[in-house]
């Protein structure tokens, strides 16, 4: 049972990239659930289509969309289908990621440039096409799933530390820009959270979770569901670690 009214997101629309699997279809099925007509993309077409599926089963309104963030034609035309379909765009969810683990000797130029690609400027092209076709005018929410890599540096993850510690200060910048026009931007950075294709990438490179404490992705969703409702309504470019405190904890001991 939720804690939040079934009716919280009562006559928006939102929209979720990389809202075929993991994260991202939870944050759907989630805002989908709290009253928002949703529509999620993917790159694979049989994933989005599932996906679909699924939550229209479930009696969520839903539109499923294949593309690639990295290109903004394709991001603006998609954008303009939303609107069509769906009669408006109120809330914009960017979770669409690429991850591998791999240390700086063993990351490529091109596999460096894929990831901030996909995940920075993946970010900025959906944001910026939101902005300028609807969110300008009329106002609404932006939340962009970051990573708690900030202030650290992270085996593994250079690639995904650089793009995701970009598209944390965009955030920022975004929500001072267009505060005015009654925008709200913020991100969430998940720490370790079961089940995911991300966290099962990296068990097979090692020990990631020393403190053994394991978040779910209905934990992500809920933070996701509470900046795009009112009560976040004078919250706006900051950044929600959902980690169980991994972050702030120096020694990495969980006493038991």
């Amino acid at each position: 049972m939720s804690v939040f009214a079934p009716n919280l997101l009562d006559g928006r629309v939102a929209f979720i990239t990389g809202g075929g699997t993991g994260i991202g279809k939870e944050i759907a099925r989630t805002l989908g659930r709290h009253g928002a007509a949703i529509a999620i993309a993917s790159r694979k077409q049989d994933v989005i289509d599932a996906a679909r599926d699924e939550l229209a089963g479930e009696g969520i309104t839903c539109l499923g969309l294949t593309f690639d963030v990295r290109d903004e034609n394709a991001v603006e035309r998609v954008i303009d289908g939303i609107v069509a379909e769906l009669g408006g765009l109120h809330i914009v969810v960017n979770n669409a990621a690429g991850n591998f683990p791999a240390t700086l000797d063993n990351i490529s130029y091109n596999g460096f440039r894929t990831i901030v690609d996909i995940d920075l400027q993946g970010t900025y092209n959906v944001t910026k096409a939101a902005y300028e076709k609807v969110l300008k005018e009329q106002g609404g929410v932006v939340v962009n799933i970051a990573a708690p890599f900030e202030h650290w540096g992270v085996t593994y993850q250079a690639h995904v530390a650089a793009a995701k510690t970009g598209v944390i200060s965009l955030t920022r910048t975004c929500a001072v820009e267009w505060a005015g026009r009654g925008i709200r931007v913020n991100a969430v950075a998940p720490g370790y959270i079961d089940e995911t294709e991300g966290v099962d990438r990296f068990n097979a490179v090692g020990d990631v979770n020393d403190r053994g404490l394991k978040g779910s992705k209905q934990d992500i969703a809920n933070a996701v569901l509470f900046l795009c409702s009112d009560a976040a309504g004078f919250i706006s470019g900051e950044c929600i670690r959902v980690d169980g405190a991994a972050c702030v904890d120096m020694l990495k001991v969980a006493p038991g």
